[in-house]
């Protein structure tokens, strides 16, 4: 994504990421990865409950790396609008930032103005 961040802000898509993760663990990600756009913490489920993303529990049916939310995507317009979704519930199939770079185009493209 940090790869692909000059070609969303040119068009108009700012990244934020939330992340189950601790605060220290992020940060450190972040730094190690050098990071430029936000990364937030979410340990107390709040946003990955509030957006239905979901989340790999101690109760989860088969063995993971630890509890954490799975891949989600969202495309959000200025007014709130849901443009766009995708969420995972296993570990494989997310979108790249190819991928998604495609989908803001058509949307983009297609999107119906008012």
């Amino acid at each position: 994504m940090e790869e692909s961040k000059g070609f969303f802000e040119g068009q108009n898509v700012h990244i934020t990421v939330i992340s189950t993760d601790s605060r220290e663990s992020l940060s450190k990600m972040a730094n190690d990865n050098r990071l430029s756009f936000p990364v937030l913490c979410d340990q107390d489920l709040k946003a990955i409950n509030a957006y239905g993303v979901f989340y790999h529990s101690e109760d989860a049916l088969y063995k993971d790396h630890g509890t954490h939310g799975e891949p989600a995507h969202f495309l959000i317009d200025e007014n709130g609008r849901i443009l766009f979704i995708h969420k995972q519930t296993g570990p494989f199939g997310r979108p790249t930032a190819n991928e998604l770079r495609k989908t803001v185009k058509y949307i983009k493209k297609n999107l119906k103005t008012d």
